[in-house]
């Protein structure tokens, strides 16, 4: 459903990346002088995957060359499906004071529809750890108009979602992008009324 673009490598030089994007960030606060940030937004994908000393290095040369506002956001992405969240506990340390966590539904049919690769319990799983973790301020991205997906399917997704107590729930339609999978095989979706109720 997504069409962002998007590269699996085997590894990646987290030294050489991050050198490369410090780089960059001296270059754009050289353009982009007495200004304060107010948020920073680590995303899309999985930037979870970073190591908390990669993000910190970050955080820590956006504070130097911009300065922070005192309520500044911190967010970083994270997906379910991957081992990412064992760095929860070390993105806190590292300044991220939110959490997004791309759940899309807590159903195995939708998931599979969808092509995730978590399930209903990593997804449970992860929410608790980012918890456990000292995020108290975290989002929660869900999906409704899913394939052969009914109103109390959606909302089966809405209330669990609501029963982890988030800051935050993003609940979007599946709209069909061009040049995806779904675009060339479109799946059997609800109908508007559906939609509507």
């Amino acid at each position: 459903y997504c069409d962002f673009n998007s590269h699996v490598r085997e590894s990646v030089d987290q030294d050489a990346w991050c050198a490369a994007l410090l780089a960059d960030m001296a270059y754009e606060a050289a353009v982009t002088p007495d200004r304060k940030l107010s948020s920073i937004f680590f995303g899309g994908g999985t930037p979870s995957l970073m190591p908390p000393s990669t993000v910190a290095a970050l955080i820590d040369a956006a504070a130097q060359h911009w300065g922070f506002a005192d309520n500044i956001e911190i967010t970083l992405e994270a997906n379910p499906g991957t081992a990412e969240f064992n760095n929860f506990s070390g993105l806190v340390s590292a300044g991220v004071n939110r959490l997004s966590i791309g759940i899309q539904s807590f159903q195995q049919e939708k998931l599979s529809a969808l092509g995730r690769i978590h399930n209903s319990d990593e997804a449970k799983r992860a929410i608790t750890i980012a918890k456990q973790a000292g995020f108290t301020n975290f989002n929660l991205d869900l999906m409704h108009g899913l394939p052969n997906q009914t109103l109390d399917d959606a909302l089966y997704d809405l209330q669990t979602a609501i029963d982890f107590n988030p800051m935050h729930i993003s609940w979007y339609q599946l709209t069909i992008e061009p040049n995806t999978f779904f675009y060339s095989h479109p799946p059997t979706l609800p109908d508007d009324d559906a939609l509507w109720d």
